[in-house]
């Protein structure tokens, strides 16, 4: 049973070490596409446990590239199960263990991942990582989920890793409460506006529709307005540590 995470980065040079650190010691093999990276990402990767493979397509058509991860990672390393992670998540099992371990004993096709937002409070250390400053998350999990999904030929993972698709298994019956993911989306002003300018260019470049990454366009446009940003940040992902809203409760790190 081989479990292979995998996923696509551009400019994530504050988180990447202690993300792939974390879910190497999880599965037996990661591959990382790197899209271009400026900020040493790309420079990092080779210094990490995992392949790198180079996707110079600027665009962002986030499920033709993960999908496609998918298909070599089975091709190359003979994937069974498939985790489709991002830069600022941190992938856990609750209650402990190995993330490839607890996947081996799942009898279905679909695990999803139930996912809690980390913020930035007035706590933080400075001069460590992300995922270890910021300790405190919202008491309550987001309305989303991600997925690790079994390997079948043809399976699409879906924009955002929310889902998996298997065209011939009209029927797909998830195990929840497997995994879980702490997500650190918004780290700093200076970060949250890279991410709007950068997510909102690589949406322009594709055919997709409005809706899709909606986020990163109205981040977008708030960044046009002066302060509107900056605002944001202060509103919406900054806290006092007593927040009633949230709890202390930090991401256990593997390989940090």
């Amino acid at each position: 049973m081989a479990v292979v995470a995998v996923t696509m980065v551009k400019n994530e040079a504050d988180v990447i070490e202690t993300t792939i650190r974390h879910i190497a010691a999880h599965v037996d093999h990661v591959i990382v596409a790197d899209n271009g990276s400026t900020d040493g990402t790309r420079e990092l990767l080779e210094e990490l446990p995992c392949e790198v493979i180079d996707d110079p397509d600027p665009a962002y058509y986030q499920s033709r590239k993960m999908t496609a991860l998918a298909d070599y990672a089975a091709r190359a390393r003979e994937a069974d199960w498939v985790v489709p992670f991002d830069a600022d998540e941190i992938w856990i099992c609750p209650g402990g263990g190995r993330i490839a371990d607890r996947l081996a004993a799942v009898d279905a096709w679909i695990a999803p991942a139930w996912i809690y937002d980390h913020v930035v409070t007035d706590a933080d250390p400075a001069g460590v990582p992300p995922q270890q400053a910021m300790g405190h998350r919202m008491i309550r999990r987001t309305r989303l989920h991600k997925v690790a999904a079994r390997y079948e030929q043809g399976m699409v993972i879906e924009m955002g890793n929310h889902q998996a698709t298997y065209p011939q298994r009209p029927v797909v019956v998830p195990v929840w409460d497997v995994l879980e993911v702490r997500h650190f989306p918004i780290r700093s002003p200076q970060q949250y506006l890279r991410k709007a300018r950068q997510g909102a260019a690589a949406l322009a470049l594709t055919d997709l529709p409005e809706s899709t990454g909606q986020h990163w366009r109205d981040w977008d446009r708030l960044a046009d307005q002066q302060g509107s940003l900056t605002d944001a940040f202060l509103d919406h992902w900054f806290y006092r540590h007593d927040d009633p809203r949230l709890v202390l409760d930090p991401a256990p790190l593997e390989g940090s």
